[in-house]
């Protein structure tokens, strides 16, 4: 014993099937494609900058390499944070959050604090 059909979905799938054809979505993602590659080019470089500063506290530290890759990420995380919110109550707290997440993970808390004074420029 299923539902029956509804009446408007036979239309909803041939729209949907309009919506994908390749014919018309190849024009479109071409004139994305240079935007994308020039986002793309400067957004990794960004995460290489970060992971090379992060990279060198961790080996100061002497944070065995199997850890560096959950520290990256909060690096990456905290950063992107930094970037993404507007105000500033909202960067706080986003970077608690963070905090309690790594911190819950079993990360140094004072490695995060000297990951934290790296990384972290905007300060109020």
């Amino acid at each position: 014993m299923g539902f029956p059909t509804p009446s408007w979905l036979e239309e909803a799938i041939a729209k949907y099937k309009r919506k994908l054809d390749h014919v018309k979505l190849r024009p479109q993602l071409i004139a994305l494609i240079p935007k994308i590659v020039d986002k793309t080019a400067v957004t990794q470089a960004q995460m290489h900058r970060i992971k090379m500063k992060v990279k060198a506290l961790l080996d100061v530290e002497g944070v065995y390499s199997d850890l560096h890759p959950y520290y990256y990420a909060y690096s990456l995380a905290l950063d992107k944070s930094q970037r993404t919110f507007k105000f500033m109550v909202d960067v706080i707290r986003e970077h608690q959050i963070l905090r309690d997440r790594w911190e819950g993970r079993g990360l140094e808390t004072n490695i995060l604090d000297k990951i934290d004074d790296l990384l972290i420029f905007r300060k109020g």
